[in-house]
Protein backbone atom coordinates (compact mmCIF):
# COMPACT_ATOMS: atom_id res chain seq x y z
CA UNK A 1 0.00 0.00 0.00
CA UNK A 2 1.75 3.54 -1.15
CA UNK A 3 1.83 5.99 1.63
CA UNK A 4 -0.13 9.26 1.26
CA UNK A 5 1.71 12.33 1.03
CA UNK A 6 0.42 15.83 2.02
CA UNK A 7 2.32 19.08 1.19
CA UNK A 8 1.17 21.12 4.52
CA UNK A 9 3.53 23.74 3.39
CA UNK A 10 1.08 24.30 -0.02
CA UNK A 11 -1.82 23.89 2.47
CA UNK A 12 -0.85 26.61 4.75
CA UNK A 13 0.21 28.40 1.66
CA UNK A 14 -3.83 28.37 0.35
CA UNK A 15 -4.71 29.35 3.87
CA UNK A 16 -3.01 32.14 4.72
CA UNK A 17 -3.53 33.29 0.55
CA UNK A 18 -7.50 33.03 1.04
CA UNK A 19 -6.92 34.93 4.53
CA UNK A 20 -5.70 37.57 3.01
CA UNK A 21 -7.65 37.93 0.49
CA UNK A 22 -10.84 37.85 2.48
CA UNK A 23 -9.44 40.90 4.42
CA UNK A 24 -8.33 42.73 1.11
CA UNK A 25 -12.14 42.40 -0.14
CA UNK A 26 -13.63 43.57 3.21
CA UNK A 27 -11.20 46.85 3.42
CA UNK A 28 -12.26 47.46 -0.26
CA UNK A 29 -16.38 47.03 1.13
CA UNK A 30 -15.31 49.51 4.24
CA UNK A 31 -14.09 51.95 1.72
CA UNK A 32 -17.64 51.55 0.12
CA UNK A 33 -19.27 52.54 3.28
CA UNK A 34 -21.50 55.78 3.79
CA UNK A 35 -20.39 57.67 1.01
CA UNK A 36 -23.90 58.35 -0.08
CA UNK A 37 -24.84 60.69 -2.70
CA UNK A 38 -25.82 64.26 -1.96
CA UNK A 39 -28.18 65.76 -4.16
CA UNK A 40 -26.88 68.95 -3.66
CA UNK A 41 -23.59 68.68 -5.45
CA UNK A 42 -25.51 68.20 -8.49
CA UNK A 43 -26.89 71.69 -8.28
CA UNK A 44 -30.85 72.55 -9.45
CA UNK A 45 -30.24 69.74 -11.93
CA UNK A 46 -34.42 68.31 -12.21
CA UNK A 47 -32.48 64.60 -11.90
CA UNK A 48 -30.04 65.27 -8.93
CA UNK A 49 -32.26 63.45 -6.55
CA UNK A 50 -32.31 60.41 -8.92
CA UNK A 51 -28.59 60.61 -9.47
CA UNK A 52 -28.22 61.08 -6.06
CA UNK A 53 -30.19 57.50 -5.43
CA UNK A 54 -28.40 55.57 -7.57
CA UNK A 55 -25.04 56.82 -6.22
CA UNK A 56 -26.30 55.62 -2.85
CA UNK A 57 -27.68 52.37 -4.21
CA UNK A 58 -24.46 51.38 -5.62
CA UNK A 59 -22.64 52.07 -2.67
CA UNK A 60 -24.92 49.85 -0.86
CA UNK A 61 -24.74 47.50 -2.87
CA UNK A 62 -21.12 47.37 -3.33
CA UNK A 63 -20.35 47.43 0.31
CA UNK A 64 -22.79 43.81 0.60
CA UNK A 65 -20.97 42.46 -2.25
CA UNK A 66 -17.73 43.05 -0.89
CA UNK A 67 -19.15 41.79 2.82
CA UNK A 68 -20.83 38.62 0.91
CA UNK A 69 -17.16 37.94 -0.55
CA UNK A 70 -14.79 38.58 2.44
CA UNK A 71 -17.57 36.04 4.34
CA UNK A 72 -17.01 33.38 1.85
CA UNK A 73 -13.63 33.62 1.74
CA UNK A 74 -13.62 33.70 5.72
CA UNK A 75 -15.19 30.01 5.16
CA UNK A 76 -12.91 29.01 2.71
CA UNK A 77 -10.20 29.45 5.13
CA UNK A 78 -11.77 27.99 8.02
CA UNK A 79 -12.59 25.01 5.88
CA UNK A 80 -8.85 24.68 4.82
CA UNK A 81 -7.80 25.29 8.81
CA UNK A 82 -10.23 22.34 9.20
CA UNK A 83 -8.58 19.85 6.91
CA UNK A 84 -5.06 20.97 7.53
CA UNK A 85 -5.98 20.26 11.22
CA UNK A 86 -8.00 16.79 10.67
CA UNK A 87 -5.14 15.50 8.36
CA UNK A 88 -1.94 16.35 10.61
CA UNK A 89 -3.63 14.76 13.30
CA UNK A 90 -4.73 11.50 11.54
CA UNK A 91 -1.20 11.84 10.22
CA UNK A 92 0.45 11.60 14.14
CA UNK A 93 -1.97 9.04 15.30
CA UNK A 94 -1.40 6.93 11.98
CA UNK A 95 2.52 7.71 13.02
CA UNK A 96 2.41 6.89 16.73
CA UNK A 97 0.61 4.08 15.95
CA UNK A 98 3.17 2.27 13.79
CA UNK A 99 6.05 2.55 16.59
CA UNK A 100 7.04 -0.86 17.90
CA UNK A 101 6.03 -1.59 21.23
Amino acid sequence: MAATKFNFEAMEQCRTTVSSQAGQFGAIGDGFSNQYGNSDVFGKLGASGAISGAVTAMDQAGTQEFEAAEKVLRKVEGALDAIQTTVENVEESNKTSMKAV
